[in-house]
């Protein structure tokens, strides 16, 4: 591991969606980090935030974390489901890796690289990460739902076309993997040293120059393989599709119709008017239909966890409610189900 590295608290947790106690948060990376400090794997990074690495302090602003790992036998450790706090761009240098995207999964091959959205839950590893050498940046454009607008920093050199193309590709389709190609390959590989031969403070134009070059070849390699884009990918209402696909993570939330609609940058009533266009509910019927699902599949689990340990950890506020509305649901109580 990088000798100056500072590894942050493992229990920061900065939200992706604006709220504190979001549903989608970004990764902290700790199983990486406790890898790096036992020796399995090396990692050199600058960062900032919850990150592990060598503080960027003001340079790059954007850049949440740019660096690599390299480990070269099987690992003890895995990347579990996350978000990060911009677009993911990382590029597989050696090895192979086991990728999940959402309800998707992929077997990331030696040259191809990946992109994911800021919103996209994603994991490394089945469930161990194998021998790889896996070089990476998350870029922050300022953006956490589909529906915003991306803000890139000043000191990328994209003029506005390339701009705008690249916000098209990056936010109007979902895939996450894509094929490489020699000069996309070079870009990535002058990132490693110089994070290795210099230090922030005096590696922070040639690192600008790489990630230009590297977002430059993006545009080309991406542009090259995209598929038919759709636009309706970057719409509110994809926004508040994400919410409630998340929603069943944190049904043991006090969700108010205000949270959920201010969770997704939206209104009340346009938050409610696209739930029922997505669910055919209001999204207080929603909620507790997730949460009489969850409760039921609980109930069926065999453990000891008693019928009002279920209620609450499915976000019911009292027994006695969740009761009365498990049997007008199903037709019979909890503890009969159980």
């Amino acid at each position: 591991m990088n000798k100056h590295a500072v590894i942050s608290p493992a229990d920061c947790r900065p939200s992706v969606f604006r709220q504190p106690d979001s549903v989608m948060y970004a990764d902290n990376c700790k199983e990486l980090q406790a890898a790096a400090r036992e020796g399995e794997v090396e990692l050199h990074a600058w960062t900032r935030g919850s990150y592990p690495g060598i503080s960027l302090g003001e340079r790059l602003p954007g850049i949440r974390t740019v660096g690599f790992w390299d480990a070269r036998h099987s690992q003890s450790w895995g990347l579990g489901r996350h978000c990060n706090e911009g677009f993911k761009i990382a590029y597989l240098a050696r090895g192979s890796l086991d990728l999940a995207v959402d309800d998707q999964t992929y077997a990331l091959k030696q040259g191809q690289f990946i992109v994911i959205r800021p919103w996209q839950l994603h994991a490394i590893g089945n469930p161990n990460v194998g021998p790889s050498r896996l070089l990476w940046i998350i870029l922050d454009a300022g953006l956490r739902r589909p529906s915003e607008r991306l803000e890139w920093p000043d000191w990328l050199v994209l003029s506005r076309d390339e701009a705008e193309r690249l916000g098209e590709i990056l936010t109007q389709n979902n895939q996450p993997v894509w094929d490489g190609g020699a000069e996309l390959c070079r870009a990535f590989e002058a990132i490693p040293s110089i994070l290795l031969d210099r230090s922030p403070q005096d590696g922070e134009t040639r690192l600008k120059v790489a990630i230009n070059a590297m977002m430059l070849n993006l545009i080309d390699r991406m542009g090259e393989q995209v598929p038919t884009l759709d636009p309706d990918l970057s719409t509110s209402q994809h926004t508040v599709a994400i919410f409630l696909r998340r929603l069943a993570y944190a049904l043991e939330e006090d969700w108010s119709l205000e949270g959920m609609a201010e969770e997704c940058g939206l209104s009340r009533t346009r938050f409610a008017d696209y739930c029922k266009k997505l669910t055919n509910m209001a999204p207080r019927q929603y909620l507790q239909h997730l949460r009489l699902e969850q409760a039921s599949r609980l109930l069926q689990e065999p453990h000891n966890t008693s019928v009002t340990e279920i209620a609450l950890s499915c976000g019911f506020n009292s027994s006695q409610y969740f009761s009365n509305a498990f049997k007008k649901r199903y037709g019979h109580s909890p503890s009969s189900y159980k």
